[in-house]
């Protein structure tokens, strides 16, 4: 069964580099199973899926995997089920693997957080340039937290406000918001409270990702604990990179949900779960007891299971 494509087909890596994570690769079983003279070949299968496009996917065919990164086709047949072990298939027909897909999605939500971040620059910049953002009697620019004294309701300038009104309104919104003055907070506004106070500074409560979370019913402690990943990250990470882990575990959960869940163990992975494949075939286990001169020998076994894998899935083994 395909699984969802994990996002946009246009995704590149654009120069951003591919890190390993070595506590990560040493804690892999993949890794673990994967013999020495075949962990070279890993490494230069992710970083070859990082070079493509969707970024962190291979093609669904041998021979052009083999041929991206380098190995024989004899070699990759002998090794491919211990090489390939964790990819699986998606709905665009390519193939991905969880730990470099996690590492794009990561990719993603960095770049995000630094395009906003430079979207607010701008207009900060804009609005210093115009007159828009008013400083104190001694040059210093105002803090964001305080409001903009006249300004009418289209957040322009009308020279008329005394201030008195917009501080009054702001106070009220933010008490609404984050249950300041011993006001009940919204759901939005509790939540950045929570988060807020495990140091991730930068919250929104009127966050259009974060309401539409909490409409489909996202828990305050999933934030919570999203926020402690995200302070103890070096460096630290900021709202936009805890909301994209909050929507990354929503989607999972919903993968689960479905019946999608995990890749199936590999059929391939070994003498017993070969033979277990041939006899759901139909077509028995190996003979190993016939010493004839034209015997099968338990390579050209496991190639007629994979036929017939083939045959019936439509898909390679």
């Amino acid at each position: 069964m395909t699984r969802p494509v994990p996002y946009p087909a246009d995704t590149r890596a654009k120069g951003w580099r591919f890190e390993l994570d070595h506590e990560r690769i040493e804690q892999s079983d993949t890794w673990a199973l994967a013999p020495s003279d075949v962990k070279p070949w890993l490494l230069m299968l992710w970083l070859s899926a990082w070079r493509q496009e969707p970024c962190g996917s291979l093609p669904n065919e041998d021979e052009l995997i083999a041929v991206r990164i380098g190995m024989p086709m004899k070699t990759f047949a002998k090794v491919r089920s211990k090489l390939m072990r964790g990819w699986w298939e998606a709905e665009d027909g390519r193939l991905y693997h969880d730990t470099v897909t996690k590492r794009v999605l990561e990719m993603l939500a960095a770049r995000e957080a630094e395009r906003r971040r430079k979207a607010e620059y701008r207009q900060r910049k804009e609005a210093e340039r115009t007159g828009l953002s008013h400083g104190t009697t001694d040059g210093h620019r105002q803090d964001d937290t305080r409001s903009d004294t006249g300004r009418d309701d289209t957040r322009t300038g009308t020279g008329t406000s005394t201030g008195k009104e917009e501080n009054t309104h702001h106070a009220r919104t933010m008490a609404g918001s984050v249950g300041v003055d011993g006001q009940n907070p919204t759901k939005a506004g509790a939540i950045c409270k929570a988060i807020r106070a495990r140091g991730i500074a930068d919250v929104n409560p009127s966050s259009p990702e974060l309401l539409a979370l909490i409409a489909k019913g996202v828990p305050i402690e999933t934030f919570e604990a999203a926020a402690d990943i995200c302070a103890k990250s070096t460096p630290p990470k900021g709202f936009a990179y805890l909301l994209g882990i909050v929507k990354r575990q929503l989607g999972e959960a919903a993968a689960i949900a479905s019946g999608v869940g995990m890749p199936e163990k590999p059929w391939d992975e070994n003498r017993s779960t070969i033979e277990a494949k041939g006899e759901e075939l139909g077509l028995g286990r190996w003979n190993e007891h016939d010493l004839s001169v034209n015997r099968e020998t338990f390579t050209q076994y496991t190639a007629r299971i994979r036929r017939a894998v083939e045959q019936r899935q439509g898909v390679p083994a």
